[in-house]
């Protein structure tokens, strides 16, 4: 019962995580930590000294309101009822923001498409805004640019040595004068130099195509809201050049604005050039007009009308005034149906605000040129194949058509009012048939140029109505903060790399020592071992560092010297008090030492001044005679096979100590087991019983041959030799299967070849004596 429960204790032992131990098992190896962290360290400061400081850049913008009257928008009414719709309205200007167009437009205007480096120590630094050196490339060089040109300049000797790359063409130049140039595969590339160029430095100049740099700084940089429900929106970006950053930033804004009032001032610019073409028109007829009434007057020496004419005449003019205006209205109309017919026109904006009195036509049109618009700056971010795009063109065509339908009725009631005035107007002019011909035509006359100029004076205030909305367009976005750069670089942060690096250091070394721990098998220290191994535990042996086998000797008190006489106590501790003890010495494989550990404890046995004969049972590959350097001319095996020999011609003192004596294994024979079963063994053994206190028999590995449980008939104690770093880890289960069957008697368990540097437990450390 109490054996079951010391098994269970034992078991749960093992179950529980040794912190501490595991802990050990990485110390022994501090020397692989030491060596990683001083790799890991300076790997990472020599990236600190090469890599040049990145800064956080950022500005942010306000989207301007259109207070718009009329129904609510859709916004507002997702709002009302307590739900977030998303911005529609930011969104799509984030997209033109992002756009392509805008940022190579920013690249153009600040000559950014070349960029020019300085070697600063370790360090490769942007110097813009300065330019040293200013390279001239050929005509429009960046636009059909397809890879990368880089230049490398340098001093060499009296003149300069350039080295040229770009699409996989390398090609070194000397010059004396960087003011000559350089004739290279893509062209003559000519150099300004500055009064700040010095010779000593080391420059690169590295240029782009239009299109790639534009892409790499589109995606250098983020476009993002304030938050949903604002129309803020903050441009940021990471860059090594703060200057640099800023200014693109600040250009991007400022370009999106002009792009925007430009949108906004396409109706106003559209409705200029329609109102200019038709005054130049007008004012070509009004002079013909006025010069054919100064003609007639003077053919016909008009100069008064008399009071009868007078009166009819006033009366008729309110009919012309009226007819005027019809006029008026049906030219303005006849105006815009030409101008949308036009195939030209089919995608321009309809002139506005020239006075249409029509409200439903002046709404159509708006609606017409609201779409037009829309159509414009969706093409800014697609194609014509655009599903989308082709049903808004759709939309554009039914809209012209509902516009040109509105006008034609327009005209229609026009000449229908037109008409009813001058079915009016005949009858005073019946009424004055009396009145000379000549007054008559001038009437006539008069009123084609009171019609002219009442166009022609129209004509003049939307012009001016048109000039002031020019004048009064605003840009679509309110700059909140002018682009500014952090104070403290983002990276690289010199407490995170160290950081990292001290994780790193540590992190490498514990994940080989932990990947090399999973494919080592073999029985790493003492206290694996134990935990492994179900049997009584008699010592460990420090792994010797001396040529010589023999490690035990009189007079000397090194630590593995006092590990085999702890050994030696623990055997003692087991054995009973009879006067004479077998003890077997056997392990799983060969080269586990047990051979080593039998002659040395052997030696442990006879410095007590005991009788101590060492017996080499393991006849199929015996060692003793090689380690203890006897002749195996003669032995055990030849005593076990013939007659002619007695135990006296076997036994061999060992010449280490006087109480030590050694039968060795002898030739290797035919029929091992045979021998081992025999008799003769058996009276061998009561035999050397008689006259040596301690008989150590080293015998055959279990694990391979079966041979050492033969001779469990006549052992009192069997010690069983394992080795640490060599001895597979699944050797134990054979070490507790023997020991739970009762395979060898009285049985413990020696770890040899154990590093003496982790200490064996027994609280004194000794120096090797040589």
């Amino acid at each position: 019962m109490e054996s079951n429960q010391n098994t269970n204790r034992s078991t749960n032992n093992n179950d529980i995580i040794d912190i501490r131990e595991i802990a050990s098992k990485y110390l022994k190896k501090w020397y692989i930590f030491v060596i990683s962290l001083f790799i890991v360290f300076s790997l990472t400061a020599l990236y600190y000294l090469r890599t040049v400081p990145s800064y956080s850049v950022q500005t942010s913008i306000l989207l301007r309101q259109d207070n718009n009257a009329g129904a609510l928008s859709e916004q507002a009414i997702l709002e009302n009822f307590g739900m977030t719709g998303s911005n529609k309205d930011a969104e799509d200007e984030m997209q033109i923001l992002s756009s392509k167009t805008i940022m190579q437009n920013a690249v153009k205007k600040l000559g950014i498409e070349t960029e020019y480096y300085k070697k600063t120590g370790l360090k490769k630094l942007d110097i813009y805004p300065a330019t040293p050196l200013k390279i001239i490339l050929p005509e429009n060089f960046n636009d059909t640019l397809k890879s990368t040109l880089k230049l490398k300049i340098e001093a060499s000797g009296d003149g300069y040595k350039i080295k040229y790359e770009c699409w996989k063409q390398k090609e070194t130049y000397k010059i004396k004068n960087l003011s000559s140039g350089i004739s290279t595969p893509v062209g003559k590339i000519s150099f300004i130099v500055n009064p700040d160029f010095d010779k000593t430095e080391k420059y690169e100049i590295v240029s782009y195509s239009y299109r790639v740099i534009s892409d790499i700084y589109s995606q250098q940089i983020t476009i993002a809201q304030a938050n949903k429900k604002s129309n803020a929106i903050n441009i940021s970006n990471i860059a090594k050049n703060k200057t640099k950053a800023i200014n693109l930033l600040n250009k991007l804004v400022d370009l999106y604005n002009l792009d925007a009032v430009i949108d906004k001032n396409m109706i106003a610019a559209n409705t200029k050039d329609f109102v200019d073409d038709r005054i130049k028109l007008i004012q070509t007829e009004l002079s013909d007009v006025e010069e054919h009434v100064e003609n007639y007057k003077k053919e016909n020496n008009l100069t008064d009308i008399s009071s009868e004419a007078e009166l009819f005449l006033q009366t008729s003019s309110e009919y012309n005034k009226k007819l005027s205006e019809i006029e008026t209205q049906l030219n303005i109309v006849s105006y815009i149906e030409d101008y949308i017919k036009e195939n030209k026109n089919q995608y321009s904006l309809i002139p506005a605000n020239l006075g249409i009195e029509d409200q439903s036509l002046a709404d159509q049109v708006k609606i017409y040129n609201e779409t037009l618009l829309e159509r414009l700056k969706l093409l800014r971010t697609t194609n014509t194949e655009n599903p989308v795009t082709s049903q808004l063109e759709q939309q554009i065509r039914a809209l012209r058509s509902t516009v040109i339908m509105s006008i034609g009725s327009i005209k229609e009631g026009l000449k229908i009012s037109k008409n009813d005035l001058l079915k009016k107007e005949s009858q005073f002019t019946n009424k004055i048939k009396e009145i000379p011909t000549q007054e008559r035509k001038y009437i006539e006359i008069k009123r084609q140029q009171e019609i002219k100029q009442n166009l022609y004076l129209f004509l003049l205030q939307k012009r001016e109505e048109n000039a002031l909305t020019l004048a009064s367009t605003v840009p679509s976005a309110k700059t909140l903060d002018k682009a500014y750069a952090s104070i403290q670089p983002v990276s690289p942060k010199l407490t995170l790399l160290f950081a990292i690096a001290l994780i790193l250091g540590f992190g490498f070394p514990i994940g080989i020592i932990y990947v090399l721990d999973l494919f080592d098998n073999k029985i790493s220290d003492r206290k694996q071992f134990r935990k492994l191994v179900k049997v009584p535990f008699l010592g460990v042996i420090g792994n010797s560092k001396e040529n010589d086998r023999v490690v035990v000797r009189e007079g000397k008190t090194t630590s593995i010297v006092e590990m085999f006489r702890m050994v030696r106590t623990n055997l003692q501790f087991m054995l009973n008090g009879e006067s004479s003890h077998v003890l077997l010495i056997t392990s799983s494989i060969s080269g586990e030492g047990k051979s080593f550990t039998a002659i040395n404890l052997a030696t442990s046995f006879a410095l007590l001044n005991k009788k101590v004969i060492l017996v080499g049972l393991d006849i199929r590959k015996p060692k003793l005679g090689d380690y203890m350097h006897i002749s195996k001319s003669s032995g055990i095996t030849l005593y076990l096979s013939s007659d002619s020999y007695q135990t006296k011609d076997i036994i061999i003192p060992s010449g280490i100590h006087k109480m030590f004596d050694v039968i060795p294994a002898g030739p290797i024979p035919p029929n091992p087991s045979e021998l081992l079963m025999s008799k003769k063994l058996d009276n061998l053994i009561e035999e050397l019983k008689k006259d040596y206190e301690y008989i150590i028999i080293d015998s055959a590995p279990v694990g391979v041959v079966s041979d050492t449980f033969l001779l469990n008939r006549f052992t009192d104690l069997s010690i069983y030799v394992s080795r640490q770093n060599y001895t597979p880890r699944e050797l134990t289960e054979l070490i507790n299967e023997i020991y739970n069957n009762n395979r060898l008697k009285n049985m413990g368990v020696i770890l040899n070849g154990v590093d003496e540097n982790s200490g064996y437990g027994y609280g004194y450390g000794y120096e090797s004596k040589k």
